[in-house]
């Protein structure tokens, strides 16, 4: 039975593979902070839990392990957790594991839009972690992923702004042009179990992407849409953009960052979109909305 190690699987994407995995026959450990992050996911036999406690303890645990697959990402710093402990060190704990244990798979969800010169510190720690794989573990089977937004039932995007919209008459919205290329997270985690196999994956990034590019706003008509209301939204320019988050960024409730602002100026599109290499058809965001509205 093929062993898969998943990191940062608490997650809305995480959740979502695990549910998908154990239909299959194959032994999941997950790895999390604390076991109590995994009170919500599906119970199964072929599930085991535990708790990173040291790097000691996840390379005795990680013994046997086919697959690594790691989710781990966070889109705000606190104090204490910074990008470069969570993305960077992270990974390289883990595939320093990895080399001891003879671990020669690894799939590693990153995003859109990471590269050398970003203005953003999220999308530099996460290019950073990428060229760590590439480097460290470059004689051995890894896999990038590269996803745009993702939705779905939990997601915590669209989900925000269906709760946004809902309540505010009038939405000032910030980068209103910046663009998108939402995934659905089943399509997403279809392509991850697919990727597991595929050797024509191995040492590649994959960029990937949903059937429709949308801007900011357009995304936020498409709701207030679909939900039949009438809200008036007023796009702002950068600089009041800037101001606007800069006043958010005083509730202690981080709900975007200017860091997140930087982010969003880099398109969140793709050129090529690499999820059509493994389905022929995916979710669109429209047709879900419609579906799946609140009654």
């Amino acid at each position: 039975m093929k062993v898969i190690s998943i990191f940062g699987g608490t997650g809305f994407v995480g959740a979502e593979l695990i549910g998908q995995l154990i239909k299959m026959p194959v032994e999941i450990r997950l790895f999390t902070r604390k076991k109590n992050n995994a009170a919500h996911l599906k119970i199964s036999p072929n599930l085991k839990l535990f708790e990173l406690s040291s790097k000691k303890n996840l390379q005795v645990n990680l013994d046997g392990t086919d697959v690594i697959i790691n989710l781990v990402g966070i889109l705000h710093e606190k104090r204490n957790t910074k990008f470069s402990m969570v993305h960077e060190d992270f990974v390289l704990n883990i595939i320093d594991s990895a080399i001891k244990k003879n671990i020669k798979r690894l799939i590693h969800v990153s995003a859109l839009g990471t590269n050398k010169k970003a203005k953003s510190r999220y999308l530099s720690s996460k290019y950073k972690t990428e060229n760590l794989i590439k480097k460290e573990y470059k004689t051995y089977d890894w896999t990038i992923m590269c996803p745009s937004i993702v939705f779905g039932t939990n997601d915590k995007f669209i989900n925000l702004f269906k709760k946004i919209i809902k309540f505010l008459p009038i939405i000032f919205l910030v980068s209103p042009k910046a663009k998108f290329q939402p995934i659905h997270v089943e399509d997403l985690v279809d392509i991850i179990i697919l990727s597991i196999n595929n050797k024509k994956t191995y040492k590649k990034v994959l960029n990937l992407g949903g059937p429709q590019k949308f801007t900011f706003i357009e995304i936020i008509k498409l709701i207030s849409f679909c939900y039949k209301k009438r809200n008036i939204i007023i796009g702002l320019n950068k600089a009041m953009s800037y101001l606007f988050v800069g006043i958010l960024q005083l509730s202690p409730v981080k709900l975007i960052t200017t860091d997140n602002l930087k982010s969003m100026e880099t398109d969140n599109t793709v050129k090529v979109n690499d999820a059509y290499k493994f389905k022929t058809a995916l979710k669109d965001l429209k047709t879900y909305l419609i579906n799946y509205k609140e009654k």
